[in-house]
């Protein structure tokens, strides 16, 4: 692996001009923390605006004073429609722009969030892109050595050297954190001594939803309760009755499905002893963060980044996601140390520190610079 260290930040140079595609919303955490940072260590942001084109963004570099950079994030939002040959044409016009780009000395940064869409919807199109921006890209970010070890392989990338490795942030203070447990859960109708899973986010099929329900009514003890709170994935009615109809009648499971508003937030972390994150299918993931920032225990699959970011001192309360049993066994075990779970949290917490947005800034900030250093050279 590439060391990066902090940049040292010489303030009396030019800022660092950069681009962040494609266009998506900005209210991303994770992006909102990343750009609030990258602005403290000398790079300046150029952000699409709301009436730009999603396809045809070469006019927004060269709008205003010629950018250094464009960092790509997210390469399936380029292809919202099920359409061939409008896919095709996207594809065509993105791949040109990104050729005039390095024709024109602009670096190419690219961080790899996922090695394909959750929904899995143009696939071919995304992956064709994502070869090409590897290949293109001056730097490429992942946010750990197995996601940078999967990327490698799954993007044929053939310069090594170029890939970094940068850790997504935490959540610490970003989020309201002043609730203790036992108001959070008067709040949310939980009983005050019963064991709490939570899972919180947008509910989407790759996050293992069903298979936690059902792996919940496996377990009998009437002292534990399963919350489940976030929007239903594009607002679907027939996701939402059909999990309603799983739950059926298990008294123990709240379901309150909706977007979760930032202020309320701290009710469902606070109020529960673990996080339960029964991903399927996952390379990082900032649910794990999250729980980590709330200073709480977390049952998640070993997979992806989340091996590098959870250790196993304490509570081992990671589980093999090809193990069937693997779920149910680990919170089984949840409950059983049920009051060792508070002593898990805090050393979660303790961990998610080291992942402070300005040290993950500086780091970016670095992978900017060395582009620039190996031109000079």
């Amino acid at each position: 692996m590439r060391q990066i260290n902090p940049p040292t930040i010489n303030w009396e140079t030019r800022k660092i001009k950069s681009a962040f595609l494609p266009k998506f919303v900005y209210d991303n955490p994770y992006i909102t923390q990343l750009i609030d940072n990258l602005e403290t260590v000398g790079i300046e942001l150029n952000l699409p605006s709301d009436s730009s084109s999603q396809s045809f963004f070469i006019p927004l570099l060269f709008s205003q004073e010629k950018v250094d950079f464009i960092h790509l994030h997210w390469l399936h939002p380029f292809f919202q429609k099920n359409n061939s040959l409008i896919n095709t044409i996207k594809l065509v016009i993105i791949v040109l722009q990104l050729v005039l780009l390095k024709l024109s000395n602009i670096k190419i940064v690219w961080t790899v969030h996922n090695l394909k869409n959750h929904e899995k919807a143009n696939l071919i199109f995304e992956r064709t892109l994502s070869i090409v921006v590897a290949e293109l890209a001056d730097a490429i970010i992942t946010h750990c050595e197995i996601a940078k070890a999967e990327a490698v392989k799954h993007f044929l990338i053939r310069n090594q050297a170029k890939v970094f490795v940068v850790p997504n942030g935490n959540y610490i203070g970003f989020y309201e954190n002043t609730i203790d447990k036992s108001t959070a859960r008067e709040r949310l109708g939980l009983k005050p001594t019963s064991v709490v899973f939570t899972f919180l986010g947008e509910i989407r099929l790759y996050k293992g939803i069903f298979e936690l329900i059902d792996t919940f009514h496996q377990l009998p003890e009437e002292n534990i309760e399963l919350v489940i709170a976030g929007r239903v994935h594009n607002n679907s009615q027939e996701m939402t009755d059909r999990l309603r109809e799983i739950i059926g009648d298990d008294h123990r499971i709240k379901f309150s499905p909706g977007f979760v508003p930032n202020d309320e937030i701290q009710l469902y972390m606070n109020a529960c002893d673990t996080v339960i994150v029964p991903y399927r299918d996952i390379l990082t993931s900032s649910s794990v963060l999250l729980a980590m920032s709330f200073a709480r225990a977390c049952i998640a699959p070993r997979r992806g980044c989340i091996g590098e970011i959870i250790d196993d001192v304490g509570l081992p309360l990671l589980y093999e996601i090809n193990d069937n049993n693997g779920l149910i066994n680990t919170m089984r075990y949840a409950i059983e140390k049920r009051h060792e779970l508070l002593l898990m949290g805090q050393h979660n917490f303790q961990l998610a520190e080291h992942y402070g947005w300005q040290k993950i800034a500086a780091m970016t900030a670095n992978v900017y610079r060395s582009c620039q250093s190996n031109v000079n050279k």
